[in-house]
């Protein structure tokens, strides 16, 4: 155990440093099973893919936005938000 003295110059009494204590853990939280990981990975890429695809039809939407309009001004933020909410409305209704 390492021993580390006090910074005052009146104490000299060593204090002893300890190692934190560590936190119980179950076998079953410690063990993931290859089915459960392969399970949660496929859904990350399944979530990657559903993001990237709607991201396309919303860049997609806002461009017909814009096009409707005629291009005219400075609202692509604006058509991109329109955009955003018409295509999620498509897809989570």
């Amino acid at each position: 155990m390492m021993t580390k003295r006090n910074q005052t110059p009146g104490n000299k009494a060593p204090v002893k440093l300890t190692a934190k204590p560590k936190r119980p853990t179950t076998k079953a939280a410690s063990k993931t099973t290859p089915v459960a990981k392969k399970a949660a990975s496929k859904k990350r890429a399944q979530a990657k893919l559903v993001e990237k695809d709607r991201e396309q039809l919303v860049a997609e939407a806002a461009y017909l936005i814009a096009q409707q309009r005629g291009f005219n001004g400075d609202c692509a933020l604006d058509d991109w938000l329109q955009a955003e909410a018409q295509i999620d409305m498509k897809l989570f209704s």
